[in-house]
């Protein structure tokens, strides 16, 4: 209840606004893209200005075409500030066509299609939100609700199962573990510090966004198949871990984390693999925002590599006397570049059929393997973000703004990087094997 009296009071401005229409066939539905689309031109967020307007210009042909006039001769400008500004817009927008559909009696299920964040529908489906975790059915509020730790300086009395978690509320991720005290404060620290860090990096061009962001993470391998079940994305034993977008949400194997950490005799594989997925979290939160239409990423044709590059580059992320240092893709380097790429044997796979596929050849293993995918995509950011940062940083980071936009085939690839795609394969090479 008071989280619902909290959105009441932040939302109080719109709520004094009239409900929007909802549907997109229903009159009047498109002027308030039209003028999201406006907010994009006059914050040099073209490209997305444009997009909107492509999907207003049935309805409202001659603004509409006024809109792409004023969008020719301009190029985007993508900074967390312009961006972060406009995410907050569309969700307004989205927040009112909610309480539209609400109003007219619309399903709540397909009113959280619209606002996936729409309290009242939640309540209806019997939900009750809970404070640095979100969203949960009556059953798992009342079990979650009385073991929230909001501080951590005395270990409460009892041992941590699944059923009885801890759930440490941190600043910026809430942890919810069955690992041992010691190891639950210490991974704790870790996301908050991983945070700062990641935001250190990418803080010019990636905004914060307000949300909850939980790592479920699982003692047992046992556990996590359970867990990940339950979530509606089952994963096998062997997995140790995934972000799940739609959900706020990391889910992580910590069996099978330490079990690879001592196989390859890692530093500390399981703040790797949270890294790595948190890295996601990050980036699809600050990108995406509250934007319940997932199935737009899994149907892109090009360019996936880009979602796995930046949790790549984050995965060798340590801290030394409390201040982060990336490794230079430590682990890749080590077991793949170093193993399989580098010396008189040696062969550097071709790097434009990797970036060329979408999210469905990505994850397969052609045509190379998923460990020789993932190493080239952490190289590829790597040599964009810090090797050659004058030159590509800012075309990368273009690049994966318009993923998550759903947006990559406006500009080609000399058109974003400044060079031809072969010249650039041919640096990439240089370096990689250096």
């Amino acid at each position: 209840m008071m989280r619902y009296l909290m959105i009441l009071l932040l939302c109080a401005p719109l709520c004094a606004q009239e409900a929007l229409p909802w549907r997109e066939g229903q009159p009047g539905y498109h002027n308030a893209t039209l003028e999201l689309a406006r907010f994009c031109l006059e914050h040099n967020l073209v490209s997305e200005c444009r997009l909107l307007v492509r999907r207003a210009e049935k309805a409202l042909p001659e603004p509409a075409a006024a809109l792409v006039k004023q969008c020719e001769d301009k190029t985007d400008s993508y900074t967390a500030a312009n961006w972060g500004a406009y995410l907050d817009k569309r969700e307004a927008v989205q927040w009112r066509r909610a309480a539209g559909a609400h109003a007219a009696g619309t399903e709540p299920q397909w009113v959280l299609h619209i606002d996936p964040e729409h309290a009242p529908s939640h309540e209806t489906l019997g939900r009750r939100w809970l404070e640095g975790v979100g969203w949960l059915d009556g059953t798992e509020h009342e079990r979650l609700a009385p073991l929230v730790l909001r501080e951590f300086a005395f270990k409460p009395e009892r041992e941590a199962i699944w059923e009885k978690p801890w759930v440490l509320l941190g600043k910026h991720f809430t942890l919810v573990t069955d690992l041992t005290w010691e190891r639950a404060l210490k991974y704790s620290g870790l996301l908050d510090q991983f945070h700062a860090a990641y935001f250190d990096k990418l803080g010019d061009v990636i905004p914060r966004r307000k949300q909850p962001n939980v790592v479920w993470c699982c003692k047992s391998a046992a556990t996590f198949v359970k867990v990940s079940a339950q979530m509606g994305f089952p994963m096998p034993a062997t997995n140790a871990g995934l972000h799940v977008g739609a959900l706020s949400t990391v889910i992580i194997n910590a069996e099978r984390s330490d079990e690879v950490g001592r196989k390859n005799k890692a530093r500390d594989n399981l703040a790797r693999t949270m890294f790595h997925e948190c890295a996601h979290r990050l980036t699809e939160i600050g990108l995406r925002g509250r934007n319940p239409s997932a199935w737009e990423l899994s149907r892109t044709t090009e360019h996936a590599w880009i979602v796995e590059s930046i949790a790549v580059v984050f995965e060798d992320l340590h801290f030394e006397k409390g201040a982060p240092v990336l490794r230079g893709l430590e682990d890749q380097r080590k077991y793949t570049i170093e193993k399989h790429w580098k010396g008189k044997t040696g062969k550097v796979p071709a790097l434009m059929p990797v970036l060329g596929q979408g999210q469905a050849d990505f994850a397969s293993d052609q045509p190379i393997s998923n460990a020789e995918k993932y190493a080239l995509a952490g190289s590829v950011a790597w040599f964009c973000l810090f090797e050659n940062a004058g030159k590509h940083r800012a075309a990368y980071l273009g690049l994966l703004v318009d993923y998550y936009r759903a947006d990559t085939r406006g500009r080609d690839f000399e058109a974003r990087f400044g060079l031809k795609a072969a010249e650039f394969e041919s640096e990439w090479r240089v370096w990689v094997v250096k």
